[in-house]
């Protein structure tokens, strides 16, 4: 009996004591870690991230800039900006000229040998002649006169000449005065190698306001003439000239 009574103590189910009991213990231990995880940080060591600037100054710079400050100068002293800045301009290179070459035929028709280094190139540039302005400047301009009329004109310039006088004299009769005045006036005339007319002057007057004008008139209106031949165009850009023109009972007639 005592026995057989044990075994049954023994096999008997949990009872409800049992189960509260384990059911605090359950909640204590559920509340002590969370208590425990939100109270620990974290003792990892954290990295650190050092920066450095480092501004190097040339050593020519470093001892021009030390060598221009007086001796006694004392370091511990405020530093003047607009003095240091000054030192530093002056500090700076100054910029070099360029070195150009005017258009001339000169430098138009020079060839370079191969292999030329650019120091060599530099001192070529400033061996090159530069012309004068003067004379690129002066205009270029043949003057006739009557005087030379024949010998030193060119066939050219004799062609364009018996030209003008040709066309002149036509419209000259044209506009010939009514009253049948006489006269003998000396002209200048200066002609561009376009052809158009850049002036024309009296140099000698005939004595009658009638002819002096009715002689400007004419050469105005003929105007444009014949541009220059090549062979001028070369020679120069403006032709000028004297002239004389009569007028008589028998017409109108400019000498050759």
């Amino acid at each position: 009996m005592t026995s057989g009574t044990a075994m049954t103590r023994a096999a008997s189910p949990i009872g409800p004591k049992d189960r509260l009991w384990f059911g605090l213990f359950l909640a204590l231990a559920a509340h002590a870690t969370l208590i425990l995880g939100i109270g620990l940080r974290s003792t990892e060591p954290q990295p650190h991230i050092a920066l450095s600037v480092s501004i190097a100054v040339p050593e020519s710079r470093k001892s021009q800039s030390q060598s221009d400050l007086p001796a006694n100068t004392d370091r511990s002293a405020p530093v003047n900006k607009a003095e240091f800045q000054s030192q530093e301009d002056s500090l700076q290179p100054e910029p070099q000229p360029a070195i150009s070459a005017r258009n001339n035929p000169a430098t138009q028709n020079a060839t370079l040998p191969k292999g030329l280094n650019r120091s060599q190139l530099i001192a070529a540039i400033a061996d090159t002649p530069i012309e004068d302005p003067a004379v690129l400047n002066q205009e270029r301009i043949r003057r006739l006169d009557e005087a030379s009329l024949t010998a030193a004109t060119t066939d050219a310039e004799t062609a364009y000449l018996a030209m003008w006088r040709r066309k002149c004299e036509r419209l000259g009769r044209v506009n010939y005065p009514p009253s049948n005045v006489q006269g003998e006036l000396i002209m200048r005339v200066s002609i561009a190698s376009s052809g158009h007319l850049n002036y024309v002057r009296i140099v000698r007057s005939s004595g009658s306001t009638l002819l002096d004008e009715a002689a400007l008139k004419t050469v105005r209106q003929a105007a444009p003439y014949q541009p220059f031949s090549v062979e001028m165009r070369k020679a120069y850009d403006q032709l000028e000239f004297t002239r004389t023109w009569q007028y008589s009972k028998y017409g109108t007639g400019i000498n050759r």
